[in-house]
């Protein structure tokens, strides 16, 4: 009788094994295709991405912050996006100087956490991008179409700036040009990191059980089997 388990142990740890496997795989796979384009990934959890290779002056850099912040805390639901140059796009490079396209595509990218009264504004060095899930862009087009800037790192986050109060204008809502940061909180950052997290952990955890109810019902057909 002690023969017979030798086999059916081995056969358990090689299961595990592969299960382990299945899942190490499985989540850096997900993983990866998260990490397609930064922008998607940071405004989850935060209102302003700003490119890591512009070096927005500081000024500017808070008073666009203190804009979004100041819609925001009023209802305006607004998260904007400064994309200095392709490599900001990840895996997406060729929607570079395509503010338009990007701001759809990072809108949609986002969807899932976005509410639908999410404004979604982008700034390239050669324009301004305009998106709102399941909403026709043109009206905030219009808004912001009169938007001229330099094309430097300043220029976009002034903008931007523009953009956000512009917007807000038009929805009835007064932004204010200072006050604090509007980068979340640690909390807040990892709250969206978590979101994501859970998803990706309850669908690996339904592949698994699934995957360990088929061995247990073929393990259940040997034993009888054998008796």
């Amino acid at each position: 009788m002690e023969d017979r388990e030798h086999p059916f142990t081995g056969m358990r740890l090689t299961t595990l094994s592969l299960l382990v496997a299945l899942l190490v795989a499985s989540l850096g796979a997900t993983v990866a295709l998260a990490d397609g384009d930064p922008a998607s990934d940071y405004l989850i959890g935060q209102h302003v991405f700003l490119s890591y290779d512009a070096k927005v002056p500081k000024a500017a850099e808070q008073k666009l912050l203190a804009v979004v912040q100041s819609a925001n805390a009023q209802g305006f639901r607004v998260k904007v996006a400064l994309i200095w140059s392709s490599y900001d796009l990840g895996s997406v490079p060729e929607l570079f100087r395509k503010p338009r396209y990007y701001a759809r595509f990072l809108d949609t990218e986002d969807s899932y956490w976005f509410k639908r009264t999410t404004h979604l504004v982008v700034v390239m060095p050669n324009g301004l991008g305009y998106a709102q899930w399941k909403h026709d862009p043109a009206a905030g087009y219009r808004t912001i179409v009169g938007i001229k800037f330099a094309r430097t790192p300043s220029g976009m986050a002034a903008a931007a700036t523009s953009a956000v109060v512009k917007l807000a204008d038009a929805a009835g809502v007064k932004v204010s040009t200072s006050g604090g940061s509007a980068v979340a909180t640690p909390a807040d950052d990892a709250a969206g990191s978590s979101a994501r997290t859970e998803i990706i952990a309850a669908v690996l955890a339904a592949l698994v059980l699934g995957v360990v109810a088929r061995v247990l019902v073929k393990r259940r057909a040997e034993r009888s089997a054998l008796r």
